[in-house]
């Protein structure tokens, strides 16, 4: 066949993809009007767009790119949630930071991103209700846990309702060709993540640090002969070329954010449960509280203490493992736990992300 025939296909193609997409605009917006007259007011369902994008995945049978698949679809759900109601979602600003990135990459580009800095404040602006939800960074693969957000779990009435992985990849961005940098802005800890790449590539250039990789890309992209070390975010919202790709001297850098929200989520069949408990000053009572998730065959995935600030040398534990806590081998053994332990407080059960 001729190339233009081929062309002449996918453009068919193409327009039954829009007559179906407008289609499924149409519906969306008549169970958006089924939830305001049932009174649901939850656009955002954690366990639903789980359940979508692995339901096509399975079917897709990795011929087309499951990545690309995934992004096309939250894509979709996106816009098909935004014809219901806009969405507003807090995360650790200025616009262009990796919280930015990983919220768009689970929200979708059809959501109003808000945001607010420090990265605690986003509680406060969902518990407010200024933020329908947040994404918060909750733990680093290279530097760990993130301790202000840990701790602020302690103190709210909000639920993880999701969780996501985002890959922390920094580029060099640049107007300027790599010979003509005479300066690169960053934050500290990007400067620290790319130390070998710099001082093989650019080790006579000066460094100046500045409060965010956003600001470093918009002086970036105002002064000549100027670099920043951001994210493929910034280089798109501050219209600035990459000049080096991913030049992070650890690859697999990733941090996981949660999304929080003021409803748990429902079983999605892959999930997380998360929790703090404190046990009995007693001998063995940590062994047999990890015990109770043993027998139950509950793999725990994550276990931290945290100074309890009741008493002196007194811990709370936060803890995951895998289940929702509808479940019935979860539900035993948090009465278990109950029954053991001071305190038992789950922070929510919510679909897993793909890391």
């Amino acid at each position: 066949m001729e190339l233009s025939e081929y062309r002449d296909q996918i453009n068919e193609i193409d327009d039954k993809i829009l007559a179906l997409l407008q289609k499924r605009a149409e519906i969306s917006k008549k169970v958006g009007t089924v939830k305001s007259e049932t009174g649901i007011a939850q656009v955002y369902v954690p366990h639903r767009q789980k359940q979508v994008i692995a339901r096509l995945m399975a079917q897709n049978a990795g011929k087309f790119p499951e990545a690309a698949l995934e992004a096309v679809w939250t894509e979709i759900l996106s816009a098909s949630r935004s014809l219901q109601e806009p969405e507003r979602v807090a995360f650790l600003g200025p616009v262009g930071s990796f919280g930015h990135l990983a919220a768009r990459h689970h929200f979708g580009a059809s959501t109003e991103f808000i945001p607010v800095h420090p990265q605690v404040d986003i509680f406060t602006e969902v518990e407010s209700g200024r933020a329908d939800y947040g994404v918060v960074a909750i733990e680093n693969s290279v530097h760990g846990t993130v301790r202000d957000v840990l701790e602020r779990f302690q103190h709210t009435p909000l639920w993880i309702c999701a969780e996501t992985f985002q890959p922390i990849k920094h580029h060099l961005l640049s107007k300027s060709p790599i010979t003509g940098i005479q300066r690169i802005y960053s934050h500290p800890q990007p400067f620290a993540q790319c130390r070998a790449w710099l001082n093989r590539h650019l080790s006579s250039v000066e460094q100046i640090e500045v409060v965010s990789t956003s600001e470093a890309a918009q002086r970036a992209a105002e002064e000549p002969s100027a670099a920043a070390i951001a994210s493929e975010l910034a280089s798109e919202l501050y219209e600035i070329p990459i000049v080096a790709n991913t030049i992070m001297d650890e690859p697999n850098n990733t941090t996981r954010f949660f999304v929080i929200g003021s409803q748990m989520a429902d079983p999605s069949g892959h999930d997380r449960t998360s929790l703090f408990f404190s046990v009995r000053d007693k001998v063995g009572a940590l062994h047999q509280a990890l015990g109770i998730l043993q027998e139950a065959g509950l793999n725990l995935s994550y276990i931290e203490s945290l100074p309890s600030r009741a008493e002196p040398w007194e811990y709370v534990f936060f803890a995951e493992m895998n289940g929702h806590i509808a479940d019935e081998r979860v539900i035993v053994a948090l009465e278990q736990l109950e029954e053991l332990c001071r305190n038992v407080n789950v922070i929510g059960s919510y679909p897993r992300g793909a890391s």
